[in-house]
């Protein structure tokens, strides 16, 4: 496990790279708070990626300027070999087609169905605004059904979004995120409003079908134990700064967990709290 001290991480071998992070600093409130302070990472092609924390360690604000809804105070960003924090307005936009966003709180139309909530995927490869399922093409129509069924939702396309559980709306969300054809997954604690065993559930989901169409997933999670059943590798953060980048293996036992939270918060004084607003036992 490695836990440096000078923002440097641990760099897995690869090809491709699909996220470049160097020297990321974030402030806020007139440099005031400092949110993110001399993040470096690199991500390679295809690797899932979880970003783990407390609350406020940073994370969203991370994620938030992969696709450009934040840019640096200082430092550099290049998602899928674009620079981000240089471009223009139009070419954001065109970078964003590539980069699937999934919600901890959803973000879907609860009043239309769940086969135009996942259509609506799709209108940045198409020109103008649709309303309603029927105005896209059949084509687009039936791969959207496809999206639907691979989430295990085929049998609820046509039913208000509004009517299905928590669980069953962030599987449509999924499926809108894969209607993208996606690059890049970014997941913002997409599981944080869920029970366990379901937030199990949506995980392996996004997982298998981010491996079926090699996307690169990069996602924040609370729960340690979540991230260490599914992740390729695990960066911890704290205060804005990286303190942990480590690969995930078969071999990480629950040892291995406690030292997690230990460099999440070292001096002990959240982990009972942070523990506990998770359903995790206390380490």
């Amino acid at each position: 496990m490695v836990s440096p001290d000078d923002g440097s991480v641990m760099i897995p071998a690869s090809g491709e790279t699909a996220v470049k992070v160097t020297n990321l600093v974030k402030t806020f409130d007139n440099g005031s708070v400092t949110a993110l302070d001399q993040v470096s990472i690199t991500v390679p092609t295809g690797q899932l990626l979880v970003i783990i924390g407390l609350s406020g360690a940073g994370k969203s604000t991370l994620l938030r300027h992969l696709n450009g809804l934040h840019l640096p105070t200082e430092g550099s960003v290049e998602v899928l070999g674009q620079d981000v924090p240089a471009l223009t307005r139009p070419e954001l936009r065109h970078l964003r087609r590539d980069i699937g966003f999934v919600f901890q709180q959803f973000n879907i139309v609860g009043r239309v169905t769940c086969i135009e909530n996942v259509l609506s995927g799709a209108l940045g490869r198409i020109r103008g605004p649709r309303i309603g399922a029927m105005m896209y093409s059949k084509s687009l129509r039936v791969e959207a059904f496809e999206q639907l069924d691979r989430v295990g939702l085929a049998d609820r396309a046509w039913q208000r979004t509004d009517t299905l559980s928590g669980g069953q709306q962030q599987r449509v969300a999924i499926a809108r995120s894969l209607m993208q054809k996606p690059k890049l997954v970014l997941a913002d604690e997409p599981v944080a409003s869920l029970d366990p065993e379901i937030s199990g559930q949506v995980m392996d989901l996004l997982v298998q079908c981010c491996i079926e169409d090699n996307i690169t997933v990069i996602c924040s999670l609370h729960q340690v134990e979540l991230a260490l059943g599914w992740t390729d590798r695990l960066i911890g953060l704290r205060d804005g700064k990286v303190v942990m980048d480590t690969p995930v293996d078969d071999s990480l036992n629950q040892d291995a967990v406690m030292e997690v939270y230990r460099e999440l918060d070292p001096s002990g004084d959240k982990r009972e709290e942070y523990a506990e607003s998770i359903n995790s036992p206390v380490l």
